[in-house]
């Protein structure tokens, strides 16, 4: 009995650490038919390397690649971002490797990525970053947030993993909420909520039937007619190979949805959907990252 109040003396005396805070801001405008980086304004570890505009089939298209120099989160940082693309700026946004939210401490502090994208008319934005590892015991919270206005085109995944398989690490305890919402001129699109706050929620066969990682891929096809979306839909099926991928259109958007183990695999898929989807939404050929080859 002394030993279990001790414990909980203890807890209760956990100490509140002072995590990082880091913003950045960045802002995407056409200037001299480009899209340049117009703004970047960044406060703590986090950063961005200098744009390129690396395809020859849209010379026009900005990419920029991330950086958070400590590699991940723990109990109580905080990484804010916001990204601006003005009218006819066409970006796309990756990072060189995984995002992970390491194990939290006693008192339970949260780790928070906030993301907020605006996309004026006649814009388009392509986020593409690689999976996030959620490590036993993080207490994590992750929004993205994509706000269009006009025809503005947007193609985005998040991977999701649940501990560390490699490691033979589950996601036994801890707690995930995650936020994923897409609006255009205010009208909403998707509105997705998740929370995964114990190992018995993750085996629920109504939530993730206990496999580990899942993920979304959004792309907006609202610009296509009703016929053209029918055979991209189409088209999509019959070049994915995985049986744990689903496919809806919903509102405008192909929903792409994968619930398995294999983060690898749901990547290698949904670079195979957007070379499907690209060309018929933003007219011009995928182009792989040049930093994904590293």
């Amino acid at each position: 009995m002394s030993q279990l109040i001790q414990t909980q003396r203890s807890k209760a005396a956990a100490p509140i650490k002072q995590g990082w805070l880091a913003k950045l801001e960045l802002g995407f405008a056409p200037i001299a038919n480009k899209t340049r980086l117009t703004l970047n304004k960044s406060i703590g570890p986090l950063r961005v390397q200098r744009p390129f505009h690396p395809e020859l089939g849209a010379p026009d298209c900005c990419h920029v690649y991330l950086l958070h120099p400590p590699g991940g989160l723990v109990a109580g940082d905080t990484l804010l971002m916001n990204v601006e693309c003005l009218e006819g700026s066409k970006v796309v946004l990756t990072t060189p490797a995984s995002g992970k939210l390491y194990r939290s401490n006693l008192a339970r502090q949260e780790q928070c990525q906030q993301q907020r994208f605006h996309l004026q008319d006649s814009s388009s934005l392509e986020w593409l970053p690689p999976e996030t590892i959620i490590f036993n015991g993080a207490q994590g919270r992750l929004d993205s947030h994509f706000m269009l206005q006009g025809d503005a085109q947007l193609i985005a995944w998040e991977i999701t993993c649940l501990g560390r398989k490699a490691s033979d690490e589950d996601f036994d305890h801890g707690e995930l909420m995650q936020s994923i919402k897409v609006y255009r001129e205010q009208r909403p699109l998707l509105i997705e909520n998740t929370r995964i706050d114990n190992a018995q929620t993750a085996a629920n066969p109504a939530a993730l039937a206990g496999k580990h990682v899942y993920a979304c891929m959004l792309a907006t096809v609202d610009k296509l007619d009703e016929q053209a979306q029918k055979q991209l839909l189409e088209e999509l099926r019959e070049q994915l190979a995985c049986p744990d991928i689903g496919i809806t259109l919903v509102r405008g958007l192909v929903i792409l949805r994968y619930l398995g183990d294999n983060a690898e695999t749901v990547r290698e898929e949904f670079e195979a959907a957007w070379a499907v989807i690209r060309p018929r939404t933003l007219g011009h050929a995928a182009v792989r990252p040049r930093i994904w080859n590293t």
